[in-house]
């Protein structure tokens, strides 16, 4: 009886510690066939059992080679060939200690787990049944049956009702296409979502990505990358303070610090936000937006408040739309609008509501005006209505002036050398003449010079009139420089902007 006794209460303990919650004195307990040996140490509180240790209980079995049960303190050790079966969690190791009082237990010695189609296996194994979470401190892996899913890390916690893991150190994991390694890692197998802390690496086919924390699906190639996020493949590379990336859909969005470049599109961003399909290889960015069209000779600097930018043919070429306080940077022209088209099959840059383009001393308007460019030089500018061309001379004071319905604004190197006027053209300049004296050459103005025609082409030499060459008769006059009164001075609707002008990129933005 005193035998029973102890084997009844030495079962009930597993049972209630490791296998389950809470266990009522009247549940049934079925001893199986083994226990070869029973020995019952009354001085020592110490039932030893031996020989093929079996039981069963609510179809929860443990077998063992031998196990020793201290009545008192609720102490139970198993030793040699422990399993322990609850449910569809299979436990193996070479020994185990359970404390029933403080609902701890201790597996060590070639420890593997088994549930469903998934496997940990390591040297050491802490459980606390108040909370269900099992603690390995010495490097461990998982890893799903028949397949390459695996994680490895020195430390790692896990919950084995909830599937829930935890894993710190040297975390690794890997599964047929893709590779990641962090530091802190927690990984549900139920729902297939991981949540990285730390900076992390993930490789997937020819995909790089780096973070320092955020969560990844790694069914449905899913990611929330934040804090110094990069991700990159052989066409784009993406870098941002928040990137999320849903690979089943092909969408990519970055947000903050968003530095975006495609090589073989000759192109790079920067914004606050930025949407990419590539279903469609459509590209949508905002706030604060900086983009550089790369040009074999140079490079266009765009700022805007949006951009979109489509694919215009099979050969890769793309069109660019900026929308609201668009400005422009190059080492040729400078420029500022509302909107922007840049159609890239063309090398058309089509500027909208009230356009300025400044060249050297040169201020280029109209109601619209288009850049055309050549082995990405610029060509020729064409102002369409409204159209204006103003040359400094001297600052504030005396400007050569352009003015008709449509003005073609030639370009050589940069500069703007010729001016092809059509529709009530009109030129207001001022002739210069040079006077020597000794070894001192000066520049003086003789007058004001002003001609209208139907068309007018005019020569420049930086801003300076060289010549006009007129196809119909026009109407002209001459002013002495002293007989110049205010009114003749200037055009309709003359206006110079030099504050508008950006000198250089920090000006882009502001």
């Amino acid at each position: 009886m005193i035998l029973k006794k102890h084997l009844l209460n030495y079962a009930l303990l597993l049972s209630a510690f490791f296998l389950s919650n809470t266990f009522s004195a009247q549940e049934v307990l079925k001893l199986l066939p083994g226990s070869k040996k029973a020995h019952y140490f009354e001085e020592n509180d110490l039932l030893k059992l031996a020989g093929d240790v079996n039981f069963e209980y609510q179809e929860n079995i443990m077998f063992c080679d031998s196990a020793y049960y201290f009545e008192d303190a609720q102490i139970v050790r198993a030793y040699g060939n422990v399993h322990i079966i609850k449910e569809t969690l299979n436990i193996f190791c070479d020994s185990a200690y359970f404390n029933g009082i403080e609902d701890k237990s201790k597996l060590w010695g070639r420890v593997k787990m088994r549930d469903g189609d998934y496997k940990l296996t390591t040297d050491s194994i802490d459980y606390d049944s108040k909370s269900g979470r099992a603690t390995y401190r010495c490097f461990g892996s998982i890893q799903k049956m028949n397949s390459n899913e695996r994680i490895t890390s020195k430390v790692g916690y896990f919950y084995p009702d909830t599937k829930d893991y935890h894993f710190v150190d040297s975390v690794r994991y890997q599964n047929d296409n893709l590779r990641m390694e962090t530091d802190t890692l927690r990984f549900n197998y139920a729902t297939k979502k991981s949540y990285f802390f730390g900076k992390t690496f993930i490789t997937k086919d020819s995909i790089d990505i780096e973070s320092n924390f955020g969560w990844y699906h790694t069914k449905n190639n899913q990611g929330y990358l934040h804090g110094d996020a990069m991700l990159k493949d052989p066409k784009k590379i993406l870098y941002a303070d928040t990137i999320f990336y849903n690979d089943s859909l092909q969408k990519i969005e970055a947000k903050q610090n968003v530095h975006f470049s495609e090589k073989e599109k000759k192109l790079r961003i920067q914004s606050n936000y930025l949407l990419k399909d590539e279903s469609t290889d459509e590209t949508f960015v905002s706030d604060c937006v900086i983009a550089e069209v790369i040009q074999e000779e140079d490079t266009i600097y765009i700022h805007s408040d949006t951009l979109e930018i489509l694919p215009d043919s099979l050969d890769g070429k793309k069109k660019i739309f900026a929308y609201y306080g668009v400005k422009i940077f190059n080492e040729q022209i400078q420029a500022k609008a509302d909107s922007l088209v840049f159609v890239e099959l063309k090398d058309i840059m089509t500027l909208y509501k009230s356009p300025i383009v400044w060249s050297e001393n040169a201020e280029l308007k109209g109601d619209s005006i288009q850049i055309h460019l050549k082995d990405s030089v610029i060509e020729h500018i064409d102002i369409y209505n409204n159209a204006s061309a103003l040359m400094e001379l001297d600052s504030g004071i005396i400007y050569n002036q352009i003015s008709g319905k449509t003005i073609i604004a030639m370009m050589e190197k940069g500069k703007l050398v010729q001016t092809d006027v059509f529709g009530s053209a009109t030129s207001i300049y001022y002739p210069e003449n040079e006077e020597s004296t000794d070894s001192l050459l000066t520049i003086k103005r003789m007058g004001l010079n002003k001609l209208e025609a139907a068309t007018l082409t005019v020569h420049l030499d930086s801003g300076e009139v060289k010549g006009i060459t007129y196809r119909t008769q026009p109407t002209g006059i001459f002013y002495p420089i002293d007989q110049v009164v205010e009114k003749d001075k200037w055009i309709k609707n003359f206006s110079w902007n030099p504050y508008l002008r950006p000198r250089d990129l920090a000006e882009l933005d502001n």
